[in-house]
């Protein structure tokens, strides 16, 4: 971003507050954030592949921190986000084609990943999504509003399905009645970047990925909070809180109130009895930011 561009701008996004558990290269989701730009990522990889190229503990990890990188140094306000993510997709391309063991066979495809951002563009707030991440955020009334929609959780709500039927039918654990849904969560992953399918980001040379979009007025003092859906199981699989209180409580007292709470509940159900899930414990990774003003320097500044 150039000085003039810096100064001119009347708006700004300011990261409150972001958290990744676990912490370090094993999380597979991603968050950065600077003053034009949040963006929030979900890896996932091939099941079983038993196969990294990266040296990353999984593909995903490195795709998401790549991706980012990438994007956040290619951006620029004229240019367009869904044009751009194509971009970083095919740059990503050829550099996974040459990691490390060219000649392995990686089951599945490549790995994937979830994308939101938030892009300011003058004085207008973007939204773009892409897969089942999760984004809250005030809308002009003050009504805590979420922003993005996907096929990946009524997928992955068949997965779960199978998985319980089969635990019932069979008394069978969890680490072996999840062997036995393989075949359908690999049916899900089939699905993705296809016509009725989900969109996602992958290293794919001349993939477009659909974006969801909306445009807004860039308000001073909104809040907004962008979170992989691990985190958001703290509403929707394990029903600690609201989207509302989740909002409220994330601003009020912090993130690690709420991952708190998420890994207690996680604990206290080892078997995915309680709450049925595919994951035991996922990883969960949240970003809390606001919409800043900025006064516009007055006279001239000397640049041209």
């Amino acid at each position: 971003m150039t000085s003039r561009e810096t100064l001119n701008r009347s708006v700004n996004l300011k990261v409150l507050e972001q958290l990744g558990d676990p912490e370090g290269d094993a999380n597979a989701d991603w968050v950065e954030g600077r003053a034009d730009c949040v963006l929030w990522m979900d890896g996932a990889a091939p099941v079983n592949s038993g196969v990294t190229r990266s040296g990353y503990p999984s593909d995903a990890a490195w795709l998401v921190r790549r991706f980012a990188q990438d994007f956040l140094e290619r951006l620029t306000p004229h240019c367009e986000t869904q044009a751009l993510v194509a971009e970083v997709q095919g740059g990503l391309a050829e550099e996974f084609a040459e990691l490390g063991q060219p000649g392995a066979c990686v089951v599945g495809g490549p790995p994937f990943a979830c994308f939101g951002a938030a892009r300011l563009i003058g004085e207008t707030l973007e939204l773009t999504n892409a897969g089942d991440c999760v984004l809250l955020y005030e809308d002009s009334a003050g009504e805590v509003t979420s922003f993005g929609y996907s096929a990946v959780s009524g997928l992955e709500q068949r997965a779960i399905d199978f998985l319980i039927d089969f635990k019932i039918r069979t008394g069978a654990p969890h680490t072996e009645a999840l062997q036995a849904t393989v075949p359908v969560i690999y049916d899900n992953v089939a699905q993705r970047n296809r016509l009725f399918g989900y969109d996602v980001v992958e290293p794919i040379a001349g993939l477009t990925t659909q974006l969801e979009r909306v445009l807004m007025p860039a308000r001073n003092g909104q809040r907004l909070l962008a979170m992989s859906d691990g985190f958001f199981r703290a509403v929707d699989t394990y029903r600690l809180f609201s989207r509302e209180e989740l909002f409220e409580i994330a601003f009020r007292d912090g993130l690690r109130e709420i991952l708190a709470a998420l890994r207690n509940a996680e604990e206290q159900d080892p078997e995915a009895q309680a709450y049925p899930r595919l994951k035991l414990r996922d990883d969960a990774t949240a970003i809390a930011f606001m919409v800043e003003g900025q006064s516009i320097p007055q006279g001239p500044t000397g640049l041209r």
